[in-house]
């Protein structure tokens, strides 16, 4: 038969057991450590009497006991200014003991085993002053519990779960915000790489050791060069003149304002001004281009056109002013003297006209309000039409032939237009053509009437030929004494287009050159 327990032990067990409870329920519901802490010193007034609370941990990583928390005297301390304590492995000191036995103690006479007992000692006050014992005097504490036994286990280890469960969730939460705040970067990193996609301006990054890391959609579009070709290798290696260039390109640093340098980029067959700036960030250098190109073109172009009108009018307006001076002044001329005077004035006067023509022409080019029509024109009537209409116009010393095909060459264009190409053309080659002979040619060929000049002169060069239809160009020393604007090509050139058709060159140096208009043939 079982033996009976007492009363009031009974009675104490269930007082326990409702305490028990009672904390679960308050420690569950606590998600911060610190909290939990509070809330434990607070049941635990209702148990032991006790003027502060140290609630320590032993990592074994280190070896050290630091302080999590502390209260003392009615007043939470900053445990952090509490200095961790090396774990006495003998035993010595009344935390090391209990943390090397695994028992709870009670020490009634904490004084003497400060003064007696190997370890080290500190004392705290409410204002969280600490002084080191014995050595700055003796302690106020007279009695220390450390694991309480009994009630007090049951609510240290509710306590310790509690613990254990809030800084699980607090790890989860810091997890979760780590996770947010990279999902953010993520996202933001994607709509920067959006944006530097969708910027009109080229965008590259370099390394240190001078390979590309970045380079957007607008990089590849102003330079042909492709991201999957650049990326990832040296830039030198996609852009040889880089080498030259880097060192011209002035870097920001240290939150300077980064300063713009225009400098010529040759990329491939083309030459390309871009005007560049620079700054130097933690994964290398940034660059930033804008393409000036066509801007600087057109400031070179302004500028061959003051150069070139200028020189082109000079002459003619000194012939006409000077004509027209002699037969204000000069009563005395011969009728053969003042008719060739007016004949220089007409002549002149027509010179002038073409110049401004030309120029106005270019002009309506250039905004695109120049009308074609698009008619059946028999290209090799209106071609001998020309060449006898030029003939008397030309020096005795140049031959001019045409060579007309057998089969019918009619064309879709423009026939004022088509003449004033093969002007244009005629008098180039004779201009160029040193007096060699020029040839003219008209023959059906795949869909299209070829019309060609040929002449025999000294031809041009790769380089001339990339650029003989820019406006204001002249290729050649010859541009020195045959003069000329410059327009005719580019003209010539725009003119054909408009009518649907293409107007190329072919010539060696030395070997003459060929003009060659290929025009739709009409239906």
């Amino acid at each position: 038969m079982t033996a009976q327990r007492p009363y009031a032990e009974l009675v104490r067990e269930a007082e326990k057991a409702r305490l028990l409870l009672d904390a679960a329920r308050q420690l569950g519901e606590t998600l911060e450590p610190e909290r939990v802490y509070t809330r434990f010193r607070e049941l635990l007034a209702d148990v032991v009497e006790h003027d502060g609370v140290v609630v320590s941990s032993y990592e074994a990583v280190d070896g050290l006991i630091r302080c999590d928390y502390a209260w003392s005297d009615g007043e939470r301390l900053d445990a952090s200014r509490l200095p961790p304590l090396p774990l006495n492995r003998e035993g010595h000191g009344m935390q090391s003991r209990v943390i090397v036995t695994g028992e709870a103690l009670l020490f009634n006479d904490v004084r003497d085993v400060v003064q007696h007992e190997p370890g080290i000692y500190y004392d705290v006050d409410r204002e969280g002053t600490m002084r080191k014992v014995p050595e700055g005097g003796t302690t106020k504490t007279r009695a220390a519990m450390m694991v309480p036994v009994e009630l007090v286990e049951g609510l240290v280890g509710q306590m310790a779960a509690s613990v254990r469960v809030a800084r699980l969730r607090k790890e989860r939460s810091r997890l979760e915000a780590a996770e947010a705040a990279a999902l953010a970067v993520a996202a933001e990193r994607e709509q920067a790489a959006s944006v530097l996609e969708a910027v009109g301006d080229g965008i590259f990054l370099v390394d240190e050791n001078g390979c590309v890391r970045l380079w957007n959609r607008a990089a590849e579009t102003v330079t042909g060069l492709r991201a999957e070709d650049v990326r990832d290798q040296p830039l030198a290696a996609a852009l040889p003149s880089w080498a030259e260039l880097v060192d011209r390109i002035p870097v920001a640093e240290g939150g300077s304002s980064p300063r713009s340098v225009t400098l010529p980029v040759p990329v491939e067959s083309r030459e390309l001004w871009l005007s560049f700036v620079a700054v130097r960030g933690s994964a290398g250098v940034v660059y930033a281009f804008r393409d000036l190109t066509s801007e600087r073109r057109l400031e070179e172009e302004k500028t061959d056109l003051v150069a070139t009108i200028s020189h082109e009018l000079r002459t003619p307006m000194a012939a006409v002013y000077g004509a027209a001076e002699t037969l204000l002044h000069r009563d005395d001329l011969p009728p053969e003297r003042r008719r060739e005077l007016l004949a220089m004035v007409a002549a002149q006067a027509t010179r002038l006209t073409a110049i401004v023509e030309s120029v106005l022409l270019t002009s309506r080019l250039d905004r695109d309000a120049v009308a074609v029509e698009r008619e059946p024109v028999d290209v090799a009537e209106l071609a001998r039409a020309t060449v006898e209409a030029m003939r008397p116009q030309l020096p005795p010393s140049v031959e001019l032939e045409l060579e007309v095909g057998a089969e019918e060459a009619r064309a879709a264009g423009d026939a004022d237009r088509i003449q004033q190409v093969l002007v244009n053309l005629l008098d180039n080659a004779v201009k160029y053509g040193e007096g060699s002979p020029v040839t003219v040619r008209v023959q059906p060929a795949n869909g299209v009437v070829r019309l060609s000049v040929q002449d025999s002169g000294p031809g041009l060069s790769a380089a001339e030929q990339a650029r003989i239809f820019d406006k204001f160009y002249r290729a050649g020393p010859q541009l020195t004494r045959t003069g000329g604007t410059g327009l005719g090509l580019y003209i010539s050139r725009e003119l054909v287009r408009r009518m649907g058709g293409r107007l190329d060159v072919r010539s060696e140096t030395g070997a003459g050159a060929t003009f060659v208009l290929e025009l739709p043939r009409a239906a």
